[in-house]
């Protein structure tokens, strides 16, 4: 026997759909504040809300790539750090808008 889904379902699904999308939208706008952050500061935390999102919005890859560009400066390993970026950077374009 299937139970009758409740409608509600169908509009939280419909919601969540349209916030993911908004997530992959601001993708361009995220690298931006990467790109742009003007001390190791402002880019942890340009990092540590890209991973915390990606995650929630079903993209655990561009989480964890996040991830890595914080622990590398965390342990202040410049050549971690700017591969992680470019790894990151390339995956957040593949996943964006055109």
């Amino acid at each position: 026997m299937t139970l009758p889904r409740d409608p509600m379902d169908a509009g939280l699904a419909a919601q969540f759909d349209l916030v993911r999308k908004q997530f992959l939208t601001s993708l361009a706008r995220r690298a931006r504040e990467i790109d742009e952050a003007p001390d190791q500061r402002a880019l942890q935390a340009a990092l540590h809300q890209l991973a915390g999102a990606a995650g929630s919005f079903g993209h655990p890859e561009l989480s964890e790539m996040a991830r890595r560009a914080m622990r590398a400066i965390d342990t202040g390993d410049t050549h971690a750090l700017e591969v992680a970026l470019e790894r990151l950077r390339a995956t957040m374009r593949a996943l964006g808008p055109p």
